[in-house]
C-alpha cells in the first residue's frame, strides 16, 4: 500500500501544480502587463499548494481522519530544541553570506552594509511564508519522507525527494518567477545547479527534520529562511544580480549537506522512521 500512496501523491501533486501553472502561463503568452500577471498569481498559488493539499487528501483516503489529524499536528511541534532553531536561522545566513564574499572577490563589488534591511526582514518572511513553504512542506517533508523512510535511508529518501521537488518545479522554468532559473533562457549549467541545490536543501531539510520529531514547522521555517535570503537585503547593490549570488551559495550550500550526509547519515537520533507523534 505504501507504493500506491506515493504514487497516489505525487501525481495528484504534479497533475494539480502543473495544470494551474500552464493554464497561468497561457495569460502571460498574450503579454506581460498588470493584468495578466496578477491572472497568472491566481493560478501561481492555487498550484504550489499541490504538495500540501496532496498529502491531506492521500492520508485522508488511505489512513482515515485520525491518521489525518496526526500529519496536520506536525504543523505544530515546536520543541524540537534551540540548536534547530538555529541552524534555521543560521545555515541560510551563512550560505548567503560566504556567496556574497565569493562575489566580491571573484566577480565584482557588492556595495557597502544597508542597515536599513532590518526594517524589511518582516515583511520579506511574511510575504515568502505563503509562497512555498506553508504550500508545499506538509506534502515533502510532512508526508512523502516518513512514507519513504519507512523502506529506504533518510540519504536515498532526501535524494529521491530532491529530484521529485526539482521536477515538479519544471513548468515555472517558464515563468516570471518561481524558480530559480525562472525568467531565464535556461541553459544546461544553471539548470544542473539548481537541481544539485535542490537535492542538497532535501537532504538538509531531511536532517532537521529527523532530528526534530518529525516537525513540519521546522522544515516550513528552513524553506522560509532559504527562500528569503536576508543577507541580499543588507546590500542592494546586488539586487540585478541577485540569481547568481544564489547560485554562489549553493556551493557552502553542496558542501554543508555532503558534510551532514557523510557524518550523520541525515539521521543523527530517530532511526529509520520519524517519530511521528507530536510532543
Amino acid at each position: 500500500m505504501i507504493q500506491y500512496k506515493i504514487l497516489f501523491f505525487v501525481g495528484f501533486a504534479f497533475l494539480w501544480a502543473w495544470a494551474s501553472w500552464i493554464i497561468g502561463l497561457t495569460y502571460l503568452s498574450k503579454g506581460i502587463n498588470g493584468t495578466t500577471i496578477n491572472q497568472y498569481l491566481t493560478f501561481f498559488f492555487i498550484g504550489v499548494y499541490a504538495p500540501s493539499v496532496s498529502a491531506i487528501l492521500t492520508t485522508l483516503y488511505f489512513n482515515g481522519l485520525s491518521e489525518t489529524k496526526t500529519l496536520l499536528k506536525k504543523l505544530f511541534i515546536w520543541k524540537v530544541g534551540l540548536k534547530n532553531y538555529l541552524y534555521v536561522i543560521v545555515l541560510p545566513l551563512i550560505f548567503v553570506a560566504l556567496a556574497i564574499g565569493l562575489y566580491a572577490v571573484f566577480l565584482g563589488n557588492v556595495g557597502s552594509f544597508d542597515k536599513s534591511g532590518f526594517s524589511s526582514i518582516h515583511k520579506v518572511l511574511w510575504a515568502g511564508l505563503f509562497a512555498g513553504p506553508l504550500a508545499e512542506e506538509l506534502g515533502w517533508r510532512g508526508f512523502l519522507l516518513p512514507e519513504f523512510q519507512k523502506k529506504y535511508t533518510p540519504v536515498k529518501s532526501a535524494t529521491i525527494i530532491g529530484i521529485l521537488w526539482f521536477c515538479w518545479h519544471i513548468p515555472l522554468f517558464w515563468a516570471p518567477f518561481g524558480a530559480l532559473v525562472s525568467a531565464d533562457n535556461f541553459t544546461i549549467l544553471p539548470t544542473l545547479t539548481f537541481l544539485i541545490m535542490v537535492i542538497s536543501l532535501s537532504w538538509i531539510g531531511t536532517w532537521l527534520v529527523n532530528n526534530s520529531k518529525g516537525s513540519v514547522l521546522v522544515a516550513i521555517l528552513f524553506h522560509l529562511s532559504i527562500n528569503a535570503s536576508l543577507a541580499l537585503l543588507f546590500f542592494p547593490k546586488l539586487n540585478p544580480v541577485f540569481k547568481q549570488v544564489l547560485f554562489l551559495s549553493s556551493i557552502p550550500m553542496i558542501l554543508f549537506s555532503i558534510y551532514i550526509g557523510i557524518k550523520t547519515k541525515l539521521n543523527n537520533t530517530t532511526g529509520n522512521n520519524i517519530d511521528e507523534t507530536p510532543r
